[in-house]
Parts: C-alpha cells; structure tokens; sequence
C-alpha cells in the first residue's frame, strides 16, 4: 500500500484543480457554451462537416460524465487527510473510468461495448413472470417461479397469454414499479454486504460498493433483472457466517445457502466449504433445508408435484437445444477456439477431456489452498465455467473471491496478475483493437480471461508449501 499525506497545501492544490474542473465541465453542458466549442473548435479549427446538434449532443454527454467523474475525485480529495493507494481502490478505480469511458463510447458504437440496442431490457424477469401461469414454461426454479408468480398477479391488465402478457408488461409504466422492487431487493442489500466486507475507510468501502455495481457483469445481471442477483446475497451470507461460533447465525448461514440453491442449482457448490471444514453435520442439515425449500413451493402451484416434472423436463429440453454454449463456459470457449482454429470436429473429443481436468482442477485447489479466495474462486468457478448457460452476469460470484483477495495485506506477484485478470472481466472493453484475447487469440470472448485466471491459481496451488497454518485472506 502506498499512502500519499495531503498536507495543508497539497490539499489545497488538488481540491482547487478538482473544483475547477467540475465547474469546466459543467458550463460545458450550457448551449450558448456548446455554440462556441462548437463555431470556434469543430468548425473554425476542425473543419466540421457534421451539425450543431449532433455535437451538441455528444458535448453534453461527455461533459455530463467528466462532471460526475471530476466532482467525485473533488469529493474524495476535500474528504480526505491522505490518498491510499491500495489494490481495492485501484481495482474500484479502473471499474469506475471504465464505465465513465463507456458512456462517451457508447454514443458511438454499443455493439462493441456488449450492450445492445433492444428493447429486451429487464427481460428475464418479466420473461420468467409471464410464463409463471405454469411450471415448465420457463426454466426458474419452483421458489423463483414462486416469486415471479406473486409478481405477474399483482400486474394489471394481463390477459392469460404468456407472451402477449411479456409484450403488455415490458411496454406498461407499471414495469417501473417492479424494477424498483428488485433494485430494492437486490442492489440495495448486496451494496450492504459489500460494503461490510471489503476492508478500508468507510469512504474507501462506500466508493468500491458503488463502483463494483458498475461493472459490466453486475449492470448486465441488473439490466436482465435475473434471480443471479439474489443468489448472489444469499451466497455472501453464507460465506459471511458458516464459519460463526454463534449457533443461530450459522444456522442463518445454512438458510441462505439453501436458498440460494433454490434461486441457482449450481450455487449448492459453495456446500464444499462446509466438508472443507469437515462439518459433515451442517452439511446435511444445509442439504435439508435446501430439499425442503426447492420442493415445499411445488405444492404452491395449481399443477401441484406435476410441476416439479414440468420444470425438470423444460430445464433438460432448453440445455439439450442450446447448440452454442454461452462465452464463460468451458464449453463455450473452447467451441469459439475451435472454431477460430477450423477444427470444430475435434471439439466433441477435447470438451469432455477439457471439463474432466476442470473439476479436478476446482477440486485440487479446495483441498489444497491455504488462502480462502482461491477456495471461494474455485467455487465460483465451478458456478460459472461448468454449466452451459452460464451468460456474463454470473460473473458477480467472482466478486466473493475478489474482496477476499483484496482484503488480504500480502498478496504474490500471481495474485496481481489474477486481480488484472478480473480487471478485464469485470470492466467494458472498447472495440477489437483493444480486445486482447481477439489479438492473442482470435477469439473475443472474455471467458479467456478467467480461464487464463484458473490456471494460474491451479499453479499458486502447486508452489504453496505443503505444511503449515491455513492463510487468512478475507474475513
């Protein structure tokens, strides 16, 4: 850590150079402004064909962003005695101006960027809750189909139509109203858990909190409106207190994993955490509770137990009918690198051989590692990489692992180049110039990042000596 005093002077300077930026910034956003920048720059300088409106439009928005971006740093630097340069506030830092970059870019080109242009916002929550009429209409869980089923009955002005109700719902006003529940019941409390668990100041906690929610996995899950969110906080619960002396909040701890399992299936893989700490007892209390908690919501449905198998049958059909795995999946990657390579016939031989040393790989460093946010990475992992549908915003249980990590003090020259890692996964990425994995690789698609990710922290396994007392690393 390296930590910069701002003495008397020094503060004042950089609060001065900050506040004058804000106020440039800002009167940038003022037409008669814009008219000047316009005549004196783009078309006295510059030649400019285009017209005033169009580079008023872009001026604004740039100077509606540089003045959110300055007036923060001015924030920051009028708020603090020093100026600590740790590896979450660099992490928060590169979130943060990659996002600010993002929206300059994006009046441009989206496409490049991974946000389209559609309509289809907050689709998979209305999606799941259009199709809640009936079990295996929709691949949701039956607590989650639950949930979505309470929200399409309380929608007015449906018509018993699962898609002519998605199309009433995604262009009703009423949408507003449930998108301000889930951020209620989803941002909000994560913001919480993340702010309680990263270390720091609280401004320093308070700045990482809201720049992670800036990153591109995270606005993607939100934009989807997806239960991932959900899993997300039950899975950081868990993490929090499965490990607590005090019997009721272990058994919290417990609940929330087991709910988790009922918003995502795969989350049941943070249990190993639980045999890890050869806590067979929870365990099997924790697989109780998850049993209870997927099947009891079964008989809230009109269809009764015959929703289970309605649900079984819908989530093996969409998985059998997925002929392209998403881009963070084993399987994904490698369908990409074959294709690129033009040997897409030998993809039906290296998947299977390629999962099989996967699993052994996120084994090997459960049972080995000495640090938790390599054991809380190989459990994300296992979430994200080995199913197929595993689409860019379950991306956010990497975030367990990377507050692990940057909560630890002594971090190896391989922790850094796993955190660049996640730099690249969790920032937008600007056109193909700028793609290295479409450089390196041919192949844009940033499930290579965290591949690259795995297997270096496979190698920190194997150089981590074999003796010794289990490493802290996060709380």
């Amino acid at each position: 850590m390296v930590e910069i005093a701002l003495d008397g002077k020094r503060k004042k300077i950089l609060t001065i150079l900050f506040g004058i930026a804000t106020f440039f910034s800002f009167i940038c956003m003022l037409t008669f402004v814009q008219k000047f920048i316009y005549n004196f720059a783009f078309v006295k300088i510059l030649h400019s064909s285009g017209s005033f409106e169009y580079w008023r439009q872009i001026l604004l928005h740039i100077s509606f962003i540089s003045t959110a971006m300055f007036a923060l740093g001015f924030l920051l630097v009028s708020r603090s005695n020093s100026l600590k340069v740790t590896s979450s506030n660099v992490f928060a830092t590169v979130i943060l101006l990659s996002f600010a970059l993002a929206q300059i870019v994006m009046i441009f080109d989206r496409w490049n960027m991974g946000i389209n242009d559609s309509r289809y916002d907050f689709g998979d929550f209305f999606t799941a809750a259009s199709c809640s009429i009936q079990m295996g209409e929709d691949i949701c869980p039956p607590v989650s189909m639950l949930i979505y089923q309470i929200a399409r009955n309380t929608f007015p002005g449906l018509n018993g139509n699962p898609w002519a109700d998605y199309s009433i719902m995604m262009d009703s006003f009423v949408a507003g109203y449930y998108i301000q529940l889930f951020f209620i019941f989803s941002l909000a409390p994560l913001a919480i858990l993340i702010y309680k668990n990263i270390n720091g100041t609280g401004l320093q906690k308070a700045f990482f909190a809201v720049a992670i929610f800036l990153s591109r996995p995270f606005m993607i899950g939100f934009q989807r409106g997806n239960s991932v969110m959900q899993a997300l906080i039950c899975v950081m619960i868990f993490v929090m207190c499965y490990q607590s002396k005090d019997k009721l909040i272990k058994e919290i701890a417990l609940l929330a994993l087991a709910l988790a399992f009922c918003f995502k299936i795969y989350t049941a893989v943070f249990g190993v955490l639980l045999l890890k700490e050869k806590d067979i007892k929870s365990a099997v209390r924790c697989a109780v509770y998850a049993l209870a908690l997927f099947v009891l919501p079964v008989f809230c449905h009109t269809t009764g137990i015959e929703s289970m198998v309605l649900y079984i049958k819908a989530l093996f059909g969409y998985v059998s009918e997925t002929t392209l795995p998403s881009q963070l999946s084993i399987g994904g990657i490698l369908k990409l690198l074959c294709k690129n390579l033009g040997a897409e016939s030998a993809y039906s031989v290296i998947f299977p051989i390629a999962m099989l040393i996967f699993v052994a790989g996120c084994a090997f460093i459960i049972i080995k590692s000495k640090k938790k946010w390599q054991i809380y990475f190989a459990c994300a992992a296992a979430c994200v990489m080995i199913p197929t549908l595993s689409w860019p915003y379950t991306a956010i249980y990497f975030s367990i692992a990377i507050i692990a990590m940057l909560n630890d003090k002594n971090k190896s020259w391989n922790e850094y180049f796993v955190l660049v890692c996640f730099m690249f996964v969790f920032t937008f990425n600007y056109y193909k110039l700028c793609r290295l994995t479409e450089i390196i690789f041919g192949v844009g698609t940033w499930g290579i990042y965290l591949l690259v990710a795995f297997i270096a922290v496979v190698a920190d396994c194997f150089l981590q000596p074999k003796a010794g007392k289990t490493v802290k690393t996060g709380k």
